[in-house]
């Protein structure tokens, strides 16, 4: 149970622009967080509820989006709107899509939980996959048969597998649990069918005995033999169901509450296919494929809040909101260029996490804004990527705001490492990095010595060998000098040794 509050309906200026055209934004609404569920059984769920009540903002859009690359569009633009308050969460899954979906001949399905929004687009593509199988599966089973030959007679057939060579059934069998089977007329071949990549009808009905009835699976004929069952097993099935050339059987393992709940669940499921696609609620799977969770709910399911008046939105307020309204994305990427940096490193900078920590202290630090972007967007993710971890704002932000003039920007890394992991204070840090810089004439002294060793490659290249000789002294002096002096100290002793 969720409360939810509607703020605000769009109207013609409610527009997220795309490449592909406008998006209407349809709706605003404020709502809470679901309860989680810490632990889920056969026979029950758990379920924490002190997520309730954490705030949520759903924007909804109208159904202008035409294609998955425009879907994804739309959701990085929303999110970088709402990441431009500063007033969101950070990290996967604070921003969440739920999509929904449908094509001509196909129905609406609403696909919960989309954390990463790169797999929008996958998640799409392969739902329009997924019902245009459906439609095609439909069209062949109206040409086998009809929905009044599929009849719910589900079959005990218990006494076939109680020889059994099958582990798994005779497991089952050996808590007392039975196996039943139910006749699925002009499904053969059809259970087997490949919806989705790796997904099959038969795994859209196995969610539906799972979903229903509390099974973790069913068997189908379309699979067989399969799981120890053997072909002599199989034909007894068939003898005993009734089986003709186009029909399947559906097998089912467990306490007979759960057989029927889960049988009944999967007739009803079938009917269904003689329509074609069903409206369902679906989650999304980490591979972009997508599962059953429950029937597609109407609208009936809300209604007022009768404990809580309507709350007044003063025209006083939304003119105070207007004036603290944060820069659009792209007015923030024009300030960034105009502060030096690349068209790249902006856009990056504004879809980066790092955004609010960048704008705290890029007016403060001594640092300068090109060298803030790099730090954030190049160098705390190399420092993950070599195996160490992600640091929070309260580690960087005092670093990037008290880093000295004094020491090259280079020492930044080392500076988070002593600070942050080592525990030292920020000006026992900045001690400890003044001793180990290297100074002027080191770096001049290292310079002569690397240009005699290569003084023949330095003569036939002349100005042009400095970008070699430069990755030779970086090698050295990385992280304990300023680039900039380096490649000036470098250059001017090439300069000298030339003339």
């Amino acid at each position: 149970f969720q409360r939810t509050l509607l703020i605000a309906l769009g109207n013609d200026n409610s527009i997220v622009e795309t490449s592909e055209g406008p998006v209407r934004l349809k709706s605003l609404c404020l709502e809470e967080e679901s309860a989680f569920i810490v632990e889920s059984g056969r026979e029950s769920a758990e379920y924490r509820l002190d997520r309730l009540g954490i705030p949520l903002v759903e924007i909804a859009t109208e159904p202008d989006i035409k294609s998955p690359s425009q879907a994804l569009e739309a959701a990085e633009e929303v999110g970088l709107a709402l990441r431009m308050t500063g007033k969101v969460m950070r990290g996967l899954g604070t921003i969440r899509q739920d999509i929904n979906i449908s094509i001509e001949g196909g129905a609406r399905q609403e696909i919960k939980g989309v954390q990463n929004l790169k797999l929008i687009p996958e998640i799409i593509e392969r739902e329009v996959i997924r019902q245009k199988n459906l439609i095609k599966l439909r069209d062949i089973l109206r040409e086998r048969c009809s929905p009044s030959s599929l009849v719910y007679s589900p079959i005990d057939l218990t006494s076939v597998f109680r020889n059994t060579g099958s582990r798994m059934i005779s497991k089952a069998l050996s808590r007392g649990e039975v196996v039943y089977g139910l006749k699925a007329p002009g499904f053969k071949g059809l259970l087997g069918m490949e919806l989705q990549p790796g997904r099959r009808f038969g795994t859209e009905l196995a969610d539906y005995a799972r979903v229903w009835g509390g099974l973790q699976g069913i068997i189908h004929t379309d699979e067989l033999p399969g799981y120890g069952i053997s072909e002599i097993e199989v034909e007894k099935v068939c003898e005993a169901l009734g089986l003709s050339k186009d029909d399947a059987a559906i097998i089912a393992i467990g306490n007979p509450e759960r057989v029927e709940a889960s049988l009944k669940a999967v007739y009803r499921r079938m009917m269904q296919a003689f329509e074609g696609v069903p409206s369902e609620t679906r989650r999304a799977l980490e591979d972009g494929n997508t599962d059953y969770l429950r029937p597609l709910p109407g609208s009936a399911r809300m209604y007022p809040e009768t404990d809580i008046p309507p709350i007044p939105i003063s025209k006083e307020r939304l003119e105070r909101i207007k004036r603290i309204l944060p820069k659009k994305p792209r007015e923030k990427i024009r300030e960034f260029e105009e502060m030096g940096l690349s068209s790249h490193m902006a856009q990056q900078l504004v879809r980066s996490h790092y955004l609010t920590v960048f704008e705290k202290v890029v007016k403060e630090s001594n640092l300068t804004p090109l060298a803030l972007a790099s730090f954030l967007l190049n160098t705390l993710p190399y420092l993950k990527r070599e195996g160490g971890r992600e640091y929070s704002d309260e580690e960087i932000i005092p670093l990037l705001r008290t880093f000295p003039k004094d020491l090259p920007r280079e020492m930044l890394q080392e500076a988070l490492i002593l600070f942050a992991d080592k525990g030292m204070s920020l000006n026992e840090v900045y001690e400890e990095l003044r001793r180990r810089r290297i100074s002027e004439d080191d770096i001049r002294a290292e310079a002569k010595r690397l240009i005699e060793e290569n003084l023949s490659y330095v003569k036939e290249r002349g100005m042009g060998s400095v970008k070699m000789l430069m990755g030779r002294m970086m090698e050295k002096f990385r992280g304990l000098a300023d680039g900039s002096t380096i490649y000036r100290i470098l250059e001017e002793e090439v300069k000298r040794r030339l003339d």
